[in-house]
């Protein structure tokens, strides 16, 4: 029961109690009066009338003794009346009807009133003739009984109605901080941070409030605290000071985590022309700023591409790195070229004395080694040094031979082809309870999607995702996606074992593609509960306000979010605490090496920390043995995922 009940339920019982009290006080008191009066008015009606009759008496003039006694049981005070001789012989004797028909019986037994006799003496002279007996009629006393209780009763019923109902909105009042407070708790619980800045005017509540305020701030401060630690953590170990790009550790890790986890793309490397004369003949100081306007100047371009997923890296000395994902060769191309175009830029802004500036080479990876991608960007860099100034050169070293027989328009039409002929199959990997004994219980499913062609033969992922970007397939991607999972959470098919789907960027900020998705959980509420959407946090981080209104609007159906490739970037994680996610998925690069890594164990564990204050769960991809999933459980992740948990498969 609530405090606002309690306490009116405490008022309303003692309104009762008082009511009670003073109705029946109030009542005796009535009670004990009209007695006394009955009495009174018995006894002197009794002597009065004696004293009338007793002329009458002695005269014997009973004719008007009858009349005179009439006139007085006639008034109906009386209920009787009685005139006896000396032997007690009744000369008159008139007798009135109680009548009590307005006044209930229970209230007459409850409440009982005393009808004496009142007696007094006829004379003849100085001798006894007769008496006089009169017996006062109740009826009237018990109405005015009556009357007066129920008078009592309605007036304090009112007063009682009125003092509850500004009772209750004096109480609705003064625990309005009170409810302000439990707003506040709430917020907390859900990654939020409000401070309450009108204070009540009740000492005790005030006091409440500020402290509650106090505690606010200090959850407040304690999480950015946190997250502060975790970023600045990652920043020494993997961030460049000077420029404030990625740092060659984090390239290295980064790069072969996208490699091994079959993705695709290209590695662009850029290198200033005759760096270390610059610095020579300027000074190490405006060699720095040169350093620094080149990275703002990758940068730059590099978010000026449509659905970008990169990161910019300094290598070294003058020496920096591109690494962009989920693109073809030609995308690849299309940004090499922006970026010698713009190179003379440098001149015009002062930043250097020649028209070179510096090459650029291009190498892409799909299906090969690390060794294999570096050795080709190195060998694509030391080509267009060759070939003049502000060059570049692009080597593919292991060219999909599937990619090499269709153009992007072919490509384009052999997508569209398969989305409407249908030809999508999902295979599903598990995502397993990281503390479960066992190591047999499945929090989750991730649906992947595997296309195939006209033929019957597989469609590599390597080739359609940048595909369908390029033609403005994706949120039709995601929509026969969602079909089909939706479909197989309403047939049960896994029971009530969740799937999750991944969605591009794109369709989160789609309005129409967000409306057609919630228009297809509604169909299904119960299908929608075991839907799990996964964003990828680099794709969407940039747009925090239009993430958190698809959040809100999923959260209508139960279905659930998840953020992917968790730590990828170097963003804040401030964000965490605007986001009611479900879980978040460690980026694999994190996972790779863990067991030698200490530095990445301090982040994995951390990161935990912080995302289990927010009641967020931690899930740790890629990971492939048994020793990796018993460190994780150590460092309190919630889930695992890899190859070594689950391989992919069509069940």
């Amino acid at each position: 029961m609530t405090l606002l009940k309690q306490l009116l339920a405490m008022i309303v019982l003692l309104f009762v109690m008082l009511f009670a009290g003073n109705f029946t006080l109030s009542v005796q008191n009535t009670r004990s009066y009209l007695n006394n009066q009955l009495k009174t008015i018995s006894q002197d009606t009794a002597t009065s009338l004696g004293m009338t009759l007793s002329p009458h008496v002695s005269a014997k003039d009973f004719v008007m003794v009858e009349r005179m006694v009439s006139a007085v049981s006639d008034s109906g005070y009386y209920r009787e009346v009685k005139v006896s001789d000396v032997e007690g012989k009744p000369i008159v004797d008139k007798v009135q009807q109680v009548n009590l028909n307005e006044v209930p019986k229970w209230f007459i037994e409850r409440f009982p009133l005393e009808t004496p006799t009142g007696e007094a003496l006829i004379m003849n002279g100085w001798q006894q003739a007769g008496v006089v007996k009169v017996l006062v009629n109740p009826g009237y006393a018990y109405m005015a009984l009556w009357t007066s209780a129920m008078q009592s009763f309605w007036w304090f019923a009112g007063m009682s109605v009125l003092a509850s109902v500004l009772g209750v909105l004096a109480l609705h009042i003064i625990l309005r901080p009170l409810r302000a407070v439990e707003a506040q708790a709430r917020a907390i619980c859900d990654r939020e941070y409000p401070v309450q800045t009108k204070l009540p005017w009740t000492i005790e509540l005030r006091s409440v409030v500020e402290a509650m305020n106090r505690m606010t701030g200090k959850v407040k401060e304690m999480f950015e605290e946190q997250a502060s630690s975790i970023e600045r953590l990652r920043s020494e170990n993997y961030r460049d000071p000077l420029t404030g790009l990625a740092n060659r550790r984090y390239f290295e890790m980064q790069l072969k985590q996208l490699i091994d986890t079959a993705k695709h793309g290209a590695v662009l490397l850029f290198e200033l022309k005759d760096f270390k004369e610059y610095n020579n003949k300027r000074g190490y100081q405006a060699g720095d700023e040169l350093l620094r306007n080149t990275a703002g100047f990758l940068e730059a371009i590099c978010k000026a591409q449509p659905n970008p997923e990169f990161f910019t890296v300094h290598l070294s000395g003058a020496s920096f790195a591109i690494v962009i994902y989920n693109v073809d060769e030609q995308e690849a191309r299309d940004l090499g070229d922006q970026i010698v175009r713009a190179l003379p830029r440098y001149k015009e802004r002062g930043l250097v004395d020649g028209e070179e500036v510096g090459h650029l080479g291009i190498a892409l990876f799909g299906n090969n080694t690390y060794g294999e991608v570096m050795s080709a960007a190195d060998l694509a860099l030391r080509t267009a040094q060759q070939e003049g100034p502000n060059t570049m050169h692009l080597i593919n070293p292991a060219q999909s031979g599937a990619s090499t027989v269709n153009t992007s328009t072919r490509w384009g039409e052999i997508l569209k082809d398969a989305l409407n002929s249908n030809r999508i199959t999902l295979l599903l990997q598990p995502v397993k309870d990281a503390i479960d004994p066992d190591r047999n219980t499945i929090l989750h499913y991730e649906s992947l999607m595997r296309l195939t062609d006209e033929k019957g033969e597989v469609i590599p992922a390597v080739v359609y995702t940048p595909m369908a970007k390029r033609h403005g397939l994706t949120t039709a991607f995601d929509k026969a996606m969602i079909t089909e999972v939706m479909s197989r959470l309403a047939s049960k098919r896994y029971g009530d074992t969740p799937i999750a789907v991944n969605l591009f960027p794109a369709s989160v900020q789609n309005k129409e593609f967000v409306d057609w998705l919630c228009g297809e959980l509604a169909k299904n509420p119960d299908a929608a509960s075991r839907l799990l959407i996964e964003l990828s946090e680099y794709g969407v981080i940039e747009n925090i306000d239009a993430l958190a209104e698809f959040i809100g609007r999923l959260f209508m159906y139960r279905t659930r979010v998840g953020l992917d490739h968790f730590g990828r970037g170097f963003s804040s994680f401030g964000y965490l605490s605007k986001l009611k996610l479900d879980y978040i998925k460690v980026d694999g690069s994190y996972v790779r090496g863990i067991i030698d890594n200490k530095d990445n164990q301090f982040f994995v564990e951390s990161v935990t920390k912080v995302a289990h204050g927010l009641d967020v769960k931690v899930y740790a991809v890629s990971v492939e043995n048994d020793e990796e999933w018993n460190l994780l459980v150590s460092l309190r992740l919630d889930g695992v995922q890899g190859y070594g948990v689950g391989r992919p498969a069509d069940i």
